[in-house]
């Protein structure tokens, strides 16, 4: 075997293992993701149930969360709901913050915006590739639904628009009880991509 060809190997094995590196990191990240979100789900569903009081009303759910073996994890302390966008199976636990660690697990809310129910606007952010993956396919009227425990808020997407990330208008409240869901766009677009889209959505109930 010539020397160009020794390299030539040694290339291509380094590329492999490259390659296998990063799907392992991959893997990893939709593991931890995957059990961060079906841990706080469990959660979530407990102390919504908790918070209704609905133990007479369904035994057999109160037998099941009583079990020890199947007793709900603890709550993250800034896990606060979920969202649910039942036509484009969009659904995710939402967690305060959208520095890089919490979109990493969850769907964001934007600190200082408005919270589920308060007059304002709600602002939610996710990543393109993972949670909000499905806004790609979201339309004009679609229904969003935003749980915390005891409550359900219910939202109209009103519009749909393409921004630059410095404008931050979008974010805005005009008095009213507004939900906005931010992503990076283009959906396919391979690195850090040059625009944000946008939903904006008002409740209904």
């Amino acid at each position: 075997m010539t020397v160009a060809a020794k390299w030539l190997r040694r290339f291509e094995l380094a590329l492999v293992l490259a390659g296998v590196s990063l799907l392992g990191g991959v893997l990893a990240a939709t593991a931890v993701r995957w059990n961060y979100q079906s841990q706080q789900e469990l959660a979530y569903s407990r102390a919504d149930y908790d918070a209704t009081h609905e133990y007479e009303l369904a035994p057999d759910r109160a037998n099941w969360f009583a079990s020890p073996a199947r007793r709900a994890p603890a709550p993250d302390p800034l896990a606060f709901g979920r969202i649910e966008i039942p036509r484009i199976g969009v659904k995710a636990i939402v967690r305060e913050g959208v520095d890089d660690a919490t979109l990493a697990l969850a769907v964001g809310h934007m600190t200082g915006t408005a919270r589920a129910g308060e007059r304002g606007n709600v602002v939610l952010a996710g990543h393109r590739d993972t949670f909000f993956r499905g806004l790609r396919d979201i339309r004009m009227n679609d229904r969003i639904r935003l749980d915390v425990p005891t409550e359900s808020f219910e939202y109209r997407v009103v519009a749909l628009d393409i921004v630059a990330p410095e404008d931050t208008g979008v974010l805005g409240s005009n008095g009213g009880h507004d939900l906005t869901l931010v992503t990076c766009y283009p959906f396919n677009f391979i690195g850090s991509a040059p625009n944000r889209f946008i939903v904006r959505a008002t409740r209904i109930n």
